[in-house]
């Protein structure tokens, strides 16, 4: 799991020889001289021109790498932008349904049409008619509209009975209104009634506008009562992609925005889409054919974020970032012409360089100079790497740091997600090693917790991810765990690993541990909760004496 930087670092000291200065050379003409200087000559002139093919090929390739680094980074920022506006303004979306559903005349509404659980055997037009001549339903129909007159970016808002008929809604006066409208086949109307907030992509059954759709459940002390939903259209949303080459797709794949308006309704690979029947695309997107967009890996091993799309022949950095909680995709794609045309920019150089090899003086300063930034280059990278390693590991045993520990956990849990195999948290202390570190000293306590990381790494597997959290407590991360049982041998090998007599001093010193158990997604979905119920479990394994380890139950938990 240990990430290495791609820095090549190499050393090509010089051998400190010179000449002596002021050394006046004294030419003799001899037989043969002037075709040796030719040769000469000609021999230098062809190790320049090696050494210009060979030099204007590094150079082309840092200047790739420095562009593709700028690149990446303007992509990062980019998308953390959108991602940031697409979450707040998908905040006040998801909040709206819920506080409108808390209206007085909302509950009293659905008091009086929200009982059948089943459509009324009546056509749609009768059920406008009927919904639309209630006095009571006609202000809800009106307050609906002030409401979507208030609040930007709405299109509709609607009131949604449990058999899914829209009994009051904004456009209530218009053509396309959604009384009488029956909606039990949408998601959001299924997930709001089953408690949850709702949310969907789908083209407007009556306008056929696309559009996100959010839902929340309307309720009368514990009984759902309906459903509020509201309609926010997709041209009103063209402000989240703010660049060209991106786009936001649905939870199937499907691209729902952008600002290449000829990329929407287009899928990428792999897309999930082609796992719905015709009826459920037809229903949801109101086609049952989708073109794929032509996005396929680069083929280059070193950068695996690379990607050819169409027929252009330039790489495209593509970077996405998910939204869960609203089955939303940010992606962008940003081209790196710098790479595509490596080998024009390398020719170019070299030739550059050659015309000018007849300039020995300029062409030497000009072949020094670069090999001095390139070694200067060259340190920079290993001192970065240097120092990206003492942040990220501990500097007594050599374990990863605990400031690397959320990262970790963000991943495996991504991991899990993707897999559908858990992953678990280990929390371990040591028990007395205190008394060590009180008896014998703080040099032997450090001996003791080399000894104790030395022997959890050769426990686990190197999937797995070894971290000092400080002192002598350590956290152990477990991937691709299926079963509790899995992750319970592996803690039972762990307290035997350490259970093993120290012989550092002279009697040997023995020691147990205590080891906290939190397991994915059982015991919590976020980096901090897993922390805190493994935590929580060790100290629980603590009061029982030590020595045991426990997994985390909200009441008292048993001992594994």
């Amino acid at each position: 799991m240990e990430t290495e930087l791609p820095i090549a670092i190499s050393r090509n000291p010089g051998d400190g020889r010179g000449g002596p200065a002021g050394v006046v050379l004294e030419f003799r003409a001899e037989p043969g001289l002037g075709r040796r200087f030719l040769m000469l000559t000609c021999s230098a002139v062809a190790l320049w021109l090696v050494a210009c093919w060979l030099v204007s090929g590094e150079y082309v390739v840092w200047r790739a790498r420095e562009s593709l680094a700028q690149v990446d980074h303007d992509v990062h920022l980019s998308i953390d932008d959108m991602t940031q506006g697409l979450q707040r303004t998908l905040a006040v979306f998801h909040g709206i349904p819920s506080a409108l559903g808390r209206d007085r005349e909302v509950v009293d509404a659905l008091r009086r049409y929200g009982d059948p659980l089943e459509p009324r055997p009546l056509s749609q037009d009768r059920r406008r008619s009927g919904l639309s001549s209630d006095p009571q339903l006609d202000r809800l129909n009106r307050s609906l509209a002030a409401s979507v007159g208030d609040i930007a970016g709405i299109s509709v808002i609607w009131l949604i009975n449990p058999a899914g008929d829209a009994v009051a809604a904004s456009n209530h006066d218009r053509p396309e209104s959604f009384v009488g409208t029956n909606y039990r086949d949408r998601t959001y109307f299924s997930e709001a009634m089953a408690g949850r907030f709702g949310h969907q992509f789908a083209l407007g059954r009556n306008t056929n506008i696309p559009g996100l759709f959010f839902s929340a459940p309307v309720r009368d002390g514990n009984r759902i009562l309906g459903v509020m939903a509201l309609k926010v259209d997709i041209p009103y949303l063209a402000s989240w992609v703010n660049q060209a080459n991106a786009f936001v797709s649905d939870n199937y794949g499907v691209v729902i925005l952008a600002q290449d308006k000829g990329l929407e309704m287009s899928t990428l690979p792999g897309a999930g889409v082609v796992g719905l029947s015709p009826q459920e695309r037809i229903a949801r997107y109101k086609r049952s054919e989708f073109v794929e967009l032509p996005i396929v890996p680069w083929g280059a091993p070193d950068h695996p974020n690379l990607y050819r799309w169409g027929a252009d022949g330039v790489p495209y950095i593509r970077l996405s970032t998910i939204l869960p909680d609203d089955d939303l995709a940010l992606t962008v794609l940003a081209p790196v012409d710098r790479l595509a045309t490596m080998d024009e920019d390398r020719l170019w150089q070299f030739s550059l360089a050659g015309a000018m090899g007849t300039l020995v003086i300029i062409l030497a300063g000009f072949a020094t100079h670069h090999w001095v930034d390139r070694e200067r280059s060259r340190r920079n990278r290993a001192s970065r790497q240097q120092v990206e390693y003492l942040a990220t590991h501990d500097v007594l045993t050599g374990l990863f740091s605990r400031i690397v520990l959320d990262q970790f956990i963000g991943h495996g849990i991504a991991r899990a997600k993707r897999t559908g195999r858990g992953m678990a948290v280990l929390f371990i202390d040591l028990d007395q090693f205190k008394d060590v570190n009180d008896t014998l000293g703080h040099e032997v306590g450090d001996l003791v917790l080399k000894d104790a990381a030395r022997r959890l790494q050769q426990t686990v597997r190197e999937a797995d991810v070894v971290i000092r959290q400080g002192g002598d407590e350590f956290i152990v991360l477990l991937f691709d765990q299926p079963q509790a049982s899995d992750v319970r041998q592996v803690a039972e090998k762990i307290q035997a690993a350490l259970g093993v007599p120290y012989s550092i001093t002279d009697p040997p010193q023995n020691l147990s541990a205590s080891i906290g158990i939190a397991c994915y997604p059982e015991h919590g979905e976020t980096a901090s909760l897993l922390l805190r119920h493994a935590d929580s479990a060790m100290y629980q394994a603590k009061e029982r004496g030590g020595r045991c380890c426990r997994f985390f139950e909200a009441g008292a938990g048993t001992t594994a």
